[in-house]
């Protein structure tokens, strides 16, 4: 398998992102679909897990901190811990992507996150090529 240059993002994809949301089942489904398709794209699915303060719904090392049941680290695939709302900031994310060459981001995340555009900013502050994907799997421009 050669590397690829580009990387899928999961910004969202704690259990207290997506349990209960109304869309859940859906998102899901659309969410896996993207990460299997990067995935045979060879392209590297990096998995970012916000800690979160005590008494949060993502409070570290909560329910609502781990992923959800769908989405797991694989092997080739890239846990990260970070501190919202930049996936960039303190996490070594942006030599874990130049070492493996990565050049272009899929950003995927809820409508509204919080974590999106800090790390969207950092990324293109990079030179990374970004683009945000929304639940419907369609990039769009930002």
């Amino acid at each position: 398998m050669t590397p690829s240059p580009v990387a899928l993002v999961l910004l969202t994809a704690q259990r207290h992102h997506l349990e209960g949301h109304p869309d859940e089942g859906r998102v899901s489904q659309r969410w896996q679909r993207r990460v299997l398709s990067a995935r045979a794209a060879s392209h590297l699915v990096v998995h970012v897990q916000w800690d979160g303060a005590e008494g949060t719904p993502g409070a570290t090392f909560s329910r609502g901190w781990v992923h959800h049941p769908d989405f797991r680290a694989e092997a080739g695939d890239l846990p990260l811990r970070a501190t919202p709302p930049d996936a960039f900031a303190g996490t070594g994310l942006d030599a874990e992507l130049r070492r493996r060459d990565v050049r272009e981001l899929e950003l995927l995340a809820l409508p509204g996150a919080d974590v999106l555009p800090a790390t969207l900013e950092t990324a293109r502050a990079l030179g990374y090529e970004v683009r945000v994907l929304d639940v419907e799997e369609q990039p769009s421009p930002v």
